[in-house]
């Protein structure tokens, strides 16, 4: 075994001890809090993205079946310490060790680090007229509306391990304004997130926010933000790559949340989130949009919480010669329960060019025993488009001889059924089993002329919370 093999089990014994044996901390002086947070997980696949690799890839060696472990722990701490009655000043800061051992979905494996995720000071004040003061500054979480476009702020997996149990959230550095009076809230941010060493495309944004609130139920907002600076490139129709595309990128987003806890609706919540994109460097305009619908039977048994959640996110039109249509879902979060195409399907599709259909049923089997299943519909927005960076490059012959294209012939792409189950095995251990068949629709079916798998895995998880 190397020192890398070394490293990782390290890392997973001491995680395993942790969970077994870590008591709750005392609260630091002066307000301060500890923190402690790790997981170690167990994941296999059998026929990964349908057969896409041993199609277009044959010699890279792409195994059908694969398994891979990933853990990670964070220790942090956070805490507030009032300056006078209207003035308090609070910082936290965490580190994060990651790894994985085996190699995973995208080949990336027996690799780890460990880094820095929170380091941020705030200062908070309260003017006399009832209007609250937040400034703050340094690598710490943000998230905008239902995280539809900006959520995670660090990049994970590849050298940094741990691609699907992703416990980077925080962005690199960031600065917020935050002025609030009553229900309404203002805000100012910059932001420049923890991208991974080797895919750093030095990308800046900065923006406002308004926001009206009505406690937790009830939210509004809209928001404006510019991407600065970027390297990011983007794809287009039917096969080429606009250097920086990114860059000069305008975003306008809103969202909205509501769900009433008494009356005749209690039960019923509503979610949403749109985005227009524009970039008049790149002649680009793209649209993105997702929402949720729920209703939680309280009255039955296993008080089922039942939902829909229909999203679009634009594809550039091979038709449109000279303008770029595809959206960019940039920091979006990817978890099953918000914005992810599928269990295996999010490792697939990036939230750009397809258009996703998820129903989902939550169930409370017992005190300690939670069950969801989850059902995606995806299908591409645009045919002949690129889907990420042109996968399924082919010459198709047509009318006047032979064309480029890219992406699906034919827009089904996945339908996708995914089970999970956790336990509460302590009021800070819990443990995971999820299960996930994506099954080839017509479009991948069309790009795998050898025949598309069907897409299986699993997963097994143990995660400590304090």
């Amino acid at each position: 075994m190397g020192p890398l093999h070394v490293r990782i089990a390290a890392l997973l014994l001491a995680l395993a001890a942790t969970g077994a044996h870590a008591q709750p901390a005392p609260p630091a002086d002066d307000g301060w809090v500890l923190s402690l947070e790790g997981a170690v997980q167990g994941i296999a696949q059998s026929n990964p993205f349908w057969g896409l690799a041993q199609t277009y890839a044959p010699t890279a060696g792409y195994d059908t079946r694969i398994g891979w472990i990933e853990a990670y722990v964070r220790p942090g701490a956070r805490g507030e310490r009032r300056l006078d009655a209207a003035t308090s000043v609070y910082g936290g800061v965490s580190m994060v060790a990651s790894g994985t051992l085996g190699s995973d979905v995208f080949q990336q494996g027996d690799t780890g680090r460990l880094g820095i995720d929170d380091a941020f000071l705030g200062l908070r004040h309260a003017l006399a007229g009832g209007t609250r003061l937040d400034l703050s500054a340094g690598a710490q979480r943000y998230v905008l509306g239902q995280g539809l476009v900006l959520a995670v702020g660090a990049g994970n997996g590849f050298e940094r391990g741990a691609a699907t149990l992703a416990p980077r959230r925080a962005w690199g550095m960031s600065a917020i304004a935050r002025a609030s009076h009553g229900p309404a809230t203002l805000e100012a941010f910059w932001l420049d997130p923890n991208e991974l060493p080797s895919g750093d495309t030095g990308t800046r944004l900065a923006g406002g926010r308004a926001e009206w609130s009505a406690g937790g139920s009830t939210a509004i907002g809209v928001a404006w933000f510019q991407v600065l600076r970027s390297t990011a490139p983007y794809p287009q129709a039917p096969l080429s790559l606009i250097e920086s595309g990114r860059d000069g990128l305008r975003t306008t987003d809103a969202y909205l949340r509501w769900a009433p806890d008494s009356g005749p609706l209690a039960g019923l919540s509503v979610a949403g989130e749109l985005a227009l994109q524009r970039n008049d460097r790149i002649a680009m305009k793209a649209v993105g949009y997702g929402a949720e619908v729920a209703y939680v039977l309280a009255g039955l048994p296993l008080r089922p919480r039942l939902s829909w959640s229909p999203r679009y996110f634009s594809g550039d039109d091979p038709g449109t010669s000279g303008r770029l249509e595809r959206f960019d879902a940039l920091f979006y979060d990817g978890a099953p329960q918000t914005w992810s195409s599928g269990g295996n399907g999010s490792f697939a599709f990036y939230n750009s060019n397809v258009r996703v259909d998820r129903f989902r049923v939550d169930l409370s089997v017992s005190a300690r025993d939670f069950v969801s299943v989850n059902y995606w519909n995806v299908r591409a927005a645009q045919a002949n488009s690129p889907l990420q960076y042109g996968q399924g490059a082919r010459i198709t012959p047509t009318g006047s001889g032979f064309a480029l294209v890219t992406g699906v012939p034919t827009r089904p792409l996945s339908q996708e059924l995914y089970v999970e189950w956790t336990r509460v095995l302590s009021p800070r251990i819990f443990l995971t089993a999820g299960v996930g068949v994506a099954k080839p629709d017509d479009g991948i079916k069309a790009v795998v002329p050898t025949g598309a798998k069907t897409w299986t895995g699993g997963l097994l998880n143990l995660a400590y919370r304090y």
